[in-house]
């Protein structure tokens, strides 16, 4: 299985655990700032990387 990989602006769905003191919140979607495999997702309005492997790409509303 290949490490997901995700694109700045591209919506998240975070399917890990919560964390609260970070404003992160499983079923919640986020925006991608930014991603590097060793420092970790960066999602809008979160200051500090996520590990990768607790999201998933949104699913997109047809």
């Amino acid at each position: 299985m290949t490490e997901p990989t995700f694109e700045p602006g591209q919506s998240v769905l975070r399917t890990g655990a919560d964390l609260p003191h970070l404003g992160v919140f499983s079923g919640q979607v986020y925006e991608v700032e930014d991603f590097d495999r060793h420092d970790g997702l960066y999602v809008r309005g979160v200051p500090e990387g996520l590990d990768p492997a607790s999201f998933q790409p949104a699913p997109t509303l047809a």
